[in-house]
């Protein structure tokens, strides 16, 4: 039922935005393992990821679940993918902007090395941008796979 309801999103989003060219594009972010307050390290910048630009102008929606591991030095060591919505498309273009984020030890401990499993909606449609938030919320409760 999950993934019916993700791929009615898609299919959504991408005629939005395929039909309202002035429709907007967010970026959801979601800390799935550790969760974001258990997190050794986090984005040094809070702010929200940029929707790569390869997929916004093909009018690509869609999710991608990224293993990323942050060495010691507070450095992107590795970014991979494990599963994506579309199955192709994502992967090249989110890892580049993974691998440029700058990290900040958030835990008050000694500097580790730490596996993350990160989950990022791309999400396009609606007339303002807090309708494309919304939705980019809503699309980030179903599954990312395909």
């Amino acid at each position: 039922m999950k993934k019916l309801g993700l791929v009615a999103i898609f299919a959504l989003a991408s005629f939005t935005a395929n039909a309202n060219a002035s429709g907007y594009g967010h970026v959801h972010l979601s800390h799935l393992d550790p969760v974001k307050e258990d997190s050794v390290w986090l984005r040094a910048v809070q702010a929200v990821p940029r929707y790569p630009r390869e997929l916004a102008q093909e009018g690509i929606v869609g999710c991608g679940v990224f293993n990323v591991v942050v060495n010691e030095n507070g450095e992107t060591e590795s970014v991979d993918l494990v599963s994506s919505v579309p199955e192709r498309g994502i992967e090249r273009p989110v890892a580049n902007i993974i691998r440029k984020w700058e990290w900040q030890n958030v835990s008050g401990e000694a500097n580790v090395a730490e596996e993350k499993i990160i989950r990022l909606d791309f999400c396009m449609g609606g007339g303002t941008p807090e309708e494309a938030e919304q939705r980019c919320i809503a699309q980030s409760q179903y599954a990312c796979t395909s």
